[in-house]
């Protein structure tokens, strides 16, 4: 009976996701036109965000920033930011401004993806583990069979790459004009949106770093594999090897050891409240919401003005924050509970 009830739950939780989707996002194709455009990128530069703060989480929590785990998944951040960056310049090329330090577009935690992606998915912040590599396996799962086939509305979108194809799907029906003023092409964002062709290698370059191609784990060019597969390398305690003859991964290459973490323990739901937390703990989480939401508001200006330093001061901000949130991943909820750590919280 209790799982029925679980079960239940689950489904109505997928269910609000979807219905809290924006009207717009829920048009069937043949209605899809640049109104739903530029909603989708607003969303996709959400989806995109939303999977930063959880990695970071699990990035920081690994005592030793020199370990190969560590440096795969700061890969994936940095790859992630790219993303984000990516969709910014094609909604940007559009004439629109991102939406990156609005309340509502932020994400909490924990909390489901934006943009109806993986409506059965919810998302925590909390330490490197197995239990959030689950999450951040189920996050990067590669598209079923042809990557322009998009789910059914109302089922939500199953995958971020079954998201994109839907995206492209529209630019190439669509093929708008786009404009390359306040576009960004600097660190982290090295692509300029100028016409169709660049929109079509930027959401195939997205798509191939997160999930694989549908040829192959490795992404083309780079020859690393795509995220999906770092965090199964991880899971497995072992290097990526190869595909079988049924096109499966396979993990028996060289094995490595699960690297000392912090136990940071999930946050709470909103982040931790002042009258929960002893005053010295609260300062430091405090100060980290100030430096995420500066963080925030840097990157607001990059796209509002095509401001290429503000990106500059935008990572710089990152490097900030990583120090202070490794402070207070160090600290003891108490004893059994795990550790503080990171809310990211907008001000």
């Amino acid at each position: 009976m209790n799982k029925q009830k679980q079960s239940l739950t689950e489904s109505l939780a997928e269910l609000h996701h979807i219905e809290r989707m924006h009207p717009l996002l829920k048009r069937p194709k043949r209605q899809r036109d640049l109104e739903w455009l530029e909603h989708a990128l607003q969303s996709a530069v959400s989806v995109e965000f939303s999977t930063i703060p959880p990695y970071l989480s699990a990035l920081w929590s690994i005592k030793d920033p020199m370990h190969p785990v560590a440096a795969s998944i700061r890969n994936v951040v940095q790859e992630e930011m790219l993303h984000m960056a990516l969709a910014c310049n094609m909604l940007t090329g559009l004439g629109c401004v991102p939406r990156i330090n609005d309340p509502k577009m932020v994400p909490s935690y924990p909390g489901k993806i934006p943009g109806g992606v993986h409506p059965e998915l919810t998302v925590s912040l909390s330490g490197l583990s197995d239990t959030s590599l689950d999450a951040f396996i189920a996050i990067e799962a590669p598209s079923e069979g042809k990557r322009l086939r998009t789910p059914e509305l109302r089922k939500g979108y199953k995958t971020i790459g079954a998201f994109y194809s839907a995206i492209l799907d529209v630019f190439q029906t669509l093929n708008p004009e786009l404009s390359t003023e306040r576009q960004v092409a600097g660190p982290l964002a090295y692509m300029v949106m100028a016409d169709l062709p660049a929109v079509e290698a930027a959401i195939a370059l997205i798509m191939d770093q997160g999930e694989g191609s549908e040829a192959s784990p490795e992404v083309e060019h780079t020859h690393e594999i795509a995220h999906y597969y770092r965090f199964l390398e991880v899971k497995h305690r072992r290097r990526f090897s190869g595909v079988d003859k049924k096109g499966q991964a396979v993990f028996e290459g060289e094995p490595f050891e699960f690297p000392a973490v912090w136990p940071m323990a999930v946050v709470p739901k909103g982040g931790y409240l002042q009258e929960d937390v002893p005053a010295d703990v609260w300062t430091m989480i405090n100060g980290i919401d100030q430096t995420f939401t500066q963080l925030l508001d840097r990157l607001q200006v990059v796209w509002e003005h095509g401001d290429q330093s503000a990106l500059v001061r935008a990572i710089e901000t990152m490097f900030g924050l990583s120090k202070q949130a490794q402070a207070l991943m160090s600290i003891e909820i108490g004893e059994g509970l795990g550790n503080y750590g990171p809310c990211f919280r907008l001000l």
